[in-house]
């Protein structure tokens, strides 16, 4: 696929993804990928040794402060932060990676986690190879694919690999959220309290949809009530960038911005996002921090807390209680208002690794 119209590279930033992240790369190499550059960012879970089996995954460690003396003017400004904040790294491997896309003569560059699989249509079917297709149709004045973010609704405390066995994923309703955009922007100016906009989000959602989903979680130490709203994880996008027009931007964390010029944007596809999975995915996710979220991500900081603060019995409560949507009437309920998307495209195409691994071992 090198040089070909469509052609596109993906790029990671990982700490101990040991568990997701063959599966991540499959799918994207089976969807259409031609490069996947690997960034271990402090990884002590073996995971090196899962990636040797693919030719097309190049990986290294984060690229370090004083790899980047040519460092643009906007990477260069937040360095002072490097040890401190790992979305610095990100951005940096980012940077560094498109331009090893531009030398390998790539046309397109995603920078994602390793918890999110792209997804052109979710009406598609037949998914392999089908990414290249989407974007060999872009039309060339556009530099950067926004992908909405798809929150998967785990039904089990327990999987043995979520894209495989996590199918219902929270729908998207853009009115509702430029409602709810625009009026808790009012409640911000009122009330600089994190804790404040939650409980208004929280209130918000749930008159929307008249409680079909509950989002009224209990801390399990103190049985406090935290409020959440729609989603428990961002609620944005995540972006596939044209790798040429790259230098021309300031790359953040989930997309390009404005630095020499503003990108010229397009609204397509998802970014599938399997955030908490499960009850080891929820725990790994946040007992691996060293430092701790702002608390200005309210629920995020509270979830947080609480995964490092109970005990694995505790927290396996929270999640099948909380977290987990697994009532079959409930389930029907939701997807019948229009709230829950069954994808189950996904799902069949890692299966069939899967099955085809355990095939050539048997």
């Amino acid at each position: 696929m090198q040089g070909a119209s469509g052609s596109f590279a993906v790029t990671y930033t990982v700490k101990n993804e040991a568990r997701l992240l063959p599966s991540a790369i499959q799918y994207h190499l089976a969807a259409g990928c031609s490069r996947i550059y690997v960034h271990w960012d402090g990884t002590t879970d073996g995971s090196e040794r899962l990636i040797t089996q693919f030719p097309s995954v190049v990986a290294r460690n984060s690229y370090q402060p004083a790899e980047m003396a040519d460092a643009p003017q906007w990477l260069a400004q937040i360095l002072s932060a490097y040890d401190r904040d790992f979305d610095v790294h990100k951005r940096a491997n980012t940077y560094y990676a498109a331009l090893q896309a531009a030398r390998e003569g790539f046309e397109w560059l995603a920078c994602i986690d390793v918890d999110e699989l792209i997804l052109m249509s979710t009406a598609e079917r037949e998914i392999k190879d089908h990414i290249p297709k989407y974007l060999s149709r872009t039309p060339a004045s556009v530099d950067q694919l926004l992908l909405p973010n798809l929150e998967s609704v785990p039904t089990s405390a327990e999987t043995q690999n979520p894209f495989i066995e996590s199918v219902y994923f929270l729908n998207r309703f853009p009115m509702t959220e430029a409602i709810n955009r625009y009026s808790r922007a009012l409640v911000s100016r009122l009330s600089r309290s994190s804790a404040a906009i939650a409980w208004y989000d929280y209130f918000f959602y749930k008159l929307r949809f008249l409680g079909a989903l509950p989002r009224g979680l209990r801390d399990p130490k103190t049985g406090e009530t935290l409020p959440a709203g729609y989603f428990l994880g961002y609620s944005s996008y995540k972006s596939i960038i044209r790798v040429k027009s790259f230098p021309e931007f300031n790359f953040v964390t989930h997309c390009a911005r404005p630095f020499l010029r503003a990108p010229r944007n397009l609204r397509t596809g998802n970014v599938l996002h399997y955030d908490l999975p499960d009850v080891a995915y929820f725990a790994a996710k946040f007992r691996q921090r060293t430092t701790p979220l702002l608390d200005h991500f309210y629920l995020r900081y509270r979830l947080a807390l609480i995964a490092m603060n109970s005990t694995d019995d505790e927290l396996r409560e929270f999640f099948d209680r909380y977290i987990a949507v697994s009532d079959p009437a409930r389930i029907a309920l939701l997807k019948k208002k229009g709230i829950l998307l069954e994808i189950d495209a996904v799902s069949q195409l890692v299966r069939q690794f899967r099955d085809e691994l355990s095939s050539a071992n048997a």
